[in-house]
């Protein structure tokens, strides 16, 4: 009876590691018959699959790909809500209908993706580079990780580099590796394709990676994807609806309020908030069509039953000065100066209060 037991214990402790054996087995046995399309073009330009190494390289690509069901699920489910927006900018601009899966690539679908290196939105941007295309980062705002704004200076900044480089596959290395890592590399191998250059393996590999994400996208059935029936994340019905803020800092919590969503959803719809309040200024908002009627009215009356406060406390903190706190909270040096009896001179210390004018 005790062996018995046993025996019976053992088999079921046992048992999903034989399942997961014979299914790695069976994956197995399905990657190795992956064929590859006798002919490709990215970007409209040809993708030699006649040589022995790019055939090989997209094939590592694609099985690094296939053999992760769960992110290519995600990307089929997300590019119904975000590739329509990502085309219409294309279409405008004129330019190649593959550069949408860039921003696979770059993110994931995902415009609150952040880099290990500070790269930031569904295009990941760095800093300087998003600023240079235009890009407002700052208090309560960073509009690399805002859609529309990111993917119009994404299309710009890769049509820049293709005027450059006159090629799109050097372009989309140059938007990875960086444009002076390309050029240098062209001129110490004496190298002008791609295909042929020797470069790091993120950049190696990228371009392989989007075209990994072309094929799976646009012949889903040939690798066995069957999307009948699939439920996939469909375009939210969102309008745009212009916010100014003209005083004091408007929380987002009154926001939400306002919209008739919530604090997360509101965040969701606009991921480039990224703080817990909007500051002095003009800004887009996307709303839900439902909300965005009554959405005026609710904020000012939110106004009426919240008057603004003559003067804010500003606590000081180790590493503030005056023309910080100034800029923080967007009101004159000299106001601010004048509120606490102070000169432009004057030394302020940790734990110090300030009368900070609420409007200037």
């Amino acid at each position: 009876m005790r062996k018995r037991f046993l025996f019976i214990l053992f088999t079921i402790l046992l048992l999903p590691f034989l399942s997961t054996t014979a299914l790695a087995e069976g994956e197995v046995s399905r990657l190795l018959k992956l064929t590859l399309p006798e002919t490709l073009t990215l970007c409209g330009e040809e993708v030699p699959l006649n040589r022995e190494d790019v055939r090989e390289r997209l094939e590592l690509e694609m099985l690094v790909v296939m053999g992760n069901p769960v992110q290519t699920t995600l990307w089929l489910k997300r590019m119904p809500r975000f590739f329509p927006i990502v085309e219409a900018y294309i279409e405008k601009e004129g330019l190649p209908t593959d550069l949408k899966y860039v921003s696979v690539v770059e993110s994931n679908l995902r415009a609150d993706a952040l880099s290990s290196a500070g790269a930031s939105g569904p295009w990941q941007f760095m800093r300087q580079t998003g600023r240079m295309m235009g890009l407002n980062q700052r208090r309560g705002e960073d509009q690399r990780r805002d859609w529309e704004m990111s993917t119009s200076a994404a299309l710009e900044y890769l049509e820049m580099l293709h005027d450059e480089f006159s090629s799109w596959t050097l372009a989309l290395a140059a938007y990875n590796a960086g444009r002076g890592t390309i050029m240098g590399a062209m001129k110490s191998q004496s190298e002008s394709d791609y295909y042929g250059l020797k470069l790091s393996n993120e950049t190696e590999r990228y371009l392989f990676r989007i075209m990994a994400v072309k094929l799976l996208s646009e012949e889903p059935e040939r690798y066995g994807i069957d999307l009948e029936g699939a439920i996939c994340y469909e375009p939210r019905d969102i309008v745009p609806v212009e916010l100014v803020v003209e005083r004091r800092a408007m929380p987002l919590a009154a926001i939400a309020d306002a919209a008739g969503v919530s604090y997360r959803y509101l965040t969701e719809l606009n991921p480039w908030m990224t703080g817990s309040d909007l500051p002095k200024g003009s800004y887009k908002l996307m709303l839900p069509t439902s909300g965005s009627e009554p959405f005026a009215a609710r904020l000012d009356a939110w106004e009426g039953a919240n008057p603004e406060p003559e003067f804010i406390t500003h606590k000081v903190k180790k590493g503030d000065n005056l023309y910080k706190i100034a800029k923080k909270y967007a009101v004159n040096l000299s106001s601010l100066l004048a509120t606490n009896g102070l000169k432009k001179k004057s030394v302020i210390h940790p734990g110090q209060k300030l009368l900070v004018p609420s409007s200037d």
